[in-house]
């Protein structure tokens, strides 16, 4: 099986940068991909449990229900921090974890990858 890795470094509310990736991720995982978003900076943002925008897609929903088909998100914790997102605050299913193990594997593993930023 292939691997695509999506990197994601805007927030769910800046832009619809966020949906592109969780879209992305969708049509991949139809074509029989395995697939990976990776969140940095407001990137992380996309994990954020209990978002209820009312103009943009609920990203955080649309992740949770493809995790079951076999999408992994991870994001930074050092990001997160800075952003307050605690531990316990991210979507059932996702991780927050680290750029140097997490980031780097995924990077190792994947034959495409995709960097969604502004």
């Amino acid at each position: 099986m292939k691997n695509m890795l999506i990197q994601i470094r805007s927030g769910t509310m800046m832009n619809m940068d966020t949906n592109l990736a969780v879209k992305l991720a969708q049509a991949a995982l139809d074509k029989g991909y395995g697939v990976r978003i990776f969140g940095y900076g407001e990137g992380v943002t996309l994990i954020k449990n209990g978002q209820d925008p009312k103009r943009f897609p609920n990203v955080g929903k649309e992740t949770k229900e493809m995790l079951g088909k076999g999408l992994e998100v991870v994001v930074c914790e050092t990001c997160c921090k800075a952003r307050g997102i605690a531990r316990g605050e991210e979507v059932e299913g996702t991780k927050i974890g680290s750029l140097t193990n997490d980031m780097s594997r995924f990077v190792a593993e994947s034959d495409r990858m995709v960097t969604i930023a502004r």
